[in-house]
């Protein structure tokens, strides 16, 4: 039989597989194709052993080569061009380092199998491995979440193969080698940083300070978007975080409630300059529309996030309240308001 398993079977399945990979080593390729079809790849090796993770990224011509390594008490983001290091040394932040591409695709397939329309186009060969070929078909023009192709491993149900495609962009990520009974030995989670490196602290945060949303506004230095306080949604908090270090900002966070229970988080600040309007997708993230802008939309285990750039302003909020869906949080943001117009 060419295939024993319905699109929504095979789906299930591979949400349901519950085998712990203890060890494996894996290497992936990841396209990125924007506007006019201009397309960036990047080359990811992957070891993993015991809770441990390191992962080297770089471009197909080699620049941008970057080594991260979390050993389950810190992480080091190393960037051997130039010359500098990046330390954690934060449970929550570990945590989310720990996506690997296995948790990303489970994260389409959580989602999808609510939005799309899914059929089954056969099996197909990847890595030499059998995998069920299924194509997800966006129920909405205007979903966050656009159209999908993924393949499944008849055998373990991995996700080897991914495409997301939303307008005019589309990422691509592809298995090209999968040792599931890789033999890691422990340097392999060692970094010596050379003497000239200069390491940052990347959180040095200082105290959160509660404040009104005019002093939120003078933190930031400009008008701001924010969710009112309207169908049972009300502010129950709102904070300045002073970022030092590599970071060097003030963050404004805005807590809501409804119905007297924690409902979403929201967080701007000024988007660094040497960024400016581009930014990278990471793992873990899909990109979606968000206020008609690029956004990105990440979700791991009970960890929910939709972020974006406008205006010189960047955007993030976490959904807390677990039946609040994606289609509700676009419809909250599309009718955001700007404060602080009086005060600039």
């Amino acid at each position: 039989m060419a295939n024993q398993y319905s699109p929504e079977q095979v789906i299930n399945n591979a949400l349901k597989e519950e085998r712990e990979v203890v060890n494996y080593y894996a290497e992936v390729e990841m396209s990125l194709i924007g506007e006019a079809g201009k397309e960036e790849k990047i080359l990811l090796k992957e070891w993993v052993s015991d809770g441990k993770r390191k992962i080297e990224t770089k471009n197909e011509d080699g620049s941008e080569y970057n080594i991260t390594i979390n050993d389950g008490k810190k992480l080091i983001s190393y960037q051997p061009d130039l010359k500098q290091a990046f330390m954690v040394e934060d449970e929550e932040l570990l945590a989310l380092n720990q996506v690997s591409p296995k948790q990303q695709a489970e994260q389409v397939l959580s989602i999808i199998k609510n939005t799309h329309e899914i059929s089954a186009e056969g099996e197909e060969e990847i890595i030499g491995r059998t995998t069920y070929h299924l194509k997800a078909t966006a129920k909405e023009h205007n979903s966050l979440l656009g159209d999908q192709e993924i393949w499944v491993d008849k055998e373990n149900w991995l996700v080897l193969k991914s495409i997301s495609s939303s307008g005019d962009f589309k990422v691509e990520l592809t298995y090209t080698k999968l040792d599931l009974d890789a033999d890691i030995p422990e340097d392999t989670f060692k970094l010596e940083l050379p003497d000239d490196v200069q390491i940052q602290d990347l959180l040095g945060v200082s105290d959160a300070q509660e404040v009104t949303l005019e002093e939120a506004v003078m933190k930031i230095e400009k008008p701001f978007l924010y969710v009112k306080e309207e169908n049972g949604l009300t502010i129950s908090r709102i904070e300045v975080v002073e970022l030092e270090g590599e970071f060097n900002r003030n963050e404004v966070n805005i807590d809501y409630q409804k119905d007297g229970l924690p409902y979403l988080s929201m967080t701007v600040f000024q988007s660094p300059e040497e960024i400016g309007e581009e930014v990278e997708i990471i793992p873990g993230e899909q990109k979606v529309k968000v206020r008609n802008q690029e956004g990105f939309y990440m979700e791991m285990n009970d960890f929910r996030s939709l972020s974006w750039q406008e205006e010189g302003l960047n955007y993030s909020i976490l959904l807390i309240d677990s039946n609040l869906t994606l289609d509700e949080i676009s419809e909250i943001v599309s009718d955001m308001e700007l404060a602080g117009q009086s005060i600039y």
